[in-house]
């Protein structure tokens, strides 16, 4: 085995020591979250609480979990991340697989203005306004489709998808066309099970963007209506504590129960991505480039 080379092994120290800094500022917020929600209130309140809780308690996720409006919310927010993972997937795969078979001949007729109008679609849009008037003439205001179908058809993921459908040996479906197979068929016996880690690289990317997105659900929805990161976003921003007795207020800080209201939204999402990581990495580069 050959020794080596010294500017190498700095190489990677200094990216090993890079790399262990960045995870620090992505985990170190999520830690000093954690041990507000599980610290007393008056250690919270002379800001003592830094990276481990002081005064152990879980008073503020029973608080939390007893709000009605949290529960309603987290709720509204699977119901809008199910149907927009389901309906993102379905139309973006359909759309890339048309257009991964290009024009010419054996392609689709008008392939460049299709192409064209969806990269026009991705750099412009209608702006929020126009959205607004046409989410409202529709019907849609404080609906759950108001929060799926704006967003449904994304340029970026169908990118992705096409260019992986691209990547797939031309010598499969073509064999499956000989067997008797209809485009139907290639597309969801063939197509779809061999497209697993792009699929889950962007199946991933929409449940992080639904999941988070706060601005549409404070648009188009009632208070009483909005999706959990619109109400994160609103107990941030106003005290959520109006405790009845002492023992209560002597137990709660507006930044514990806060925090165990964070802790509990970002849980779906924490659970999910070791789940998909796997996948991640595959998918962005075999989609990213045409080989």
């Amino acid at each position: 085995m050959q020794p080596i080379p010294a500017s190498e092994r700095w190489f990677h120290i200094i990216n090993n020591v890079f790399m262990l800094f960045l995870a620090a500022i992505c985990v170190l917020p999520l830690i000093h979250v954690v041990s507000i929600s599980l610290s007393s209130s008056p250690a919270i309140a002379s800001n003592s609480v830094t990276f481990w809780p002081i005064g152990l308690n879980f008073y503020s996720y029973e608080k939390a979990l007893e709000d009605d409006q949290l529960i309603r919310s987290v709720w509204i927010s699977v119901q809008r991340t199910s149907l927009s993972l389901g309906l993102g997937l379905l139309v973006n795969c359909l759309a890339a697989y048309v257009l991964s078979k290009g024009g010419g001949r054996d392609g689709i007729a008008g392939y460049k203005g299709i192409v064209g109008f969806f990269i026009v679609a991705m750099l412009f849009n209608g702006g929020m306004i126009p959205t607004y008037l046409l989410v409202t003439k529709l019907g849609l205001y404080n609906s759950i489709w108001a929060l799926v179908l704006p967003s449904v058809v994304n340029v970026f993921y169908l990118i992705l998808i096409m260019n992986f459908f691209k990547a797939l040996p031309k010598e499969l479906e073509e064999a499956a066309f000989m067997d008797g197979a209809n485009h139907w068929q290639v597309f969801y016996r063939l197509f779809l099970p061999l497209s697993l880690p792009v699929l889950a690289t962007v199946g991933l990317f929409l449940v992080v963007m639904e999941w988070n997105e706060w601005l549409m659900g404070q648009i188009y929805m009632k208070a009483d209506n909005v999706p959990l990161s619109t109400f994160l976003k609103s107990i941030i921003a106003v005290p959520v504590i109006d405790a009845s007795n002492a023992a209560d207020a002597a137990k709660l800080n507006n930044r514990s129960i806060s925090s165990a209201q964070i802790l509990i939204g970002a849980l779906p999402i924490l659970l999910m991505y070791p789940v998909l990581q796997r996948f991640f990495t595959k998918g962005i580069v075999i989609g990213a480039v045409k080989e």
